[in-house]
């Protein structure tokens, strides 16, 4: 029964980094490019957006933290003696640094709704700078869960 919930937890887990971080890369590679002119669809993206991050987030505290406690790696809280501890804080100092530009984007400067405006031209390069930190940190981050596969 404990392998049919690792394969559960691996593959929400799965799940919500293409959801979250594919996002981001959509965003930054193909949307924000086409449609930087056009500031009410950005926003209109942002918008509907919010719940599947808000969710995607969830599933990842969820099956990020069982899967953390049940991999041989996993010393103890706050033992980063071996090199599956070193990659896993700096991947999760990389997702709260992401946490944190999500939260002073979206809440302190508004950037989503700014877009709609009279003139978005500001808020769509701040959405940009956003967006492509957000897809480079999400592409860092898969790249230290895939080393901390290594052993």
């Amino acid at each position: 029964m404990s392998q049919f919930f690792i394969s559960v937890s691996t593959w929400l887990h799965s799940i919500a980094s293409v959801i979250f971080i594919g996002h981001f890369i959509l965003l930054a590679g193909i949307y924000l490019p086409v449609l930087s002119k056009n500031g009410t669809t950005l926003s209109e993206i942002s918008r509907r957006s919010r719940l599947w991050m808000y969710v995607s987030l969830l599933i990842f505290v969820v099956t990020g933290t069982h899967l953390m406690l049940i991999d041989p790696g996993y010393l103890g809280f706050m033992d980063f003696s071996n090199f599956w501890g070193i990659v896993m804080v700096v991947k999760h100092i990389l997702v709260l640094a992401m946490l944190a530009m999500g939260f002073w984007f979206n809440a302190i400067l508004h950037v989503g709704p700014m877009m709609s405006s009279n003139n978005p031209e500001q808020a769509i390069a701040r959405f940009r700078k956003y967006v492509n930190a957000m897809a480079v940190c999400g592409a860092l981050v898969l790249l230290l869960t895939a080393l901390a596969q290594v052993e």
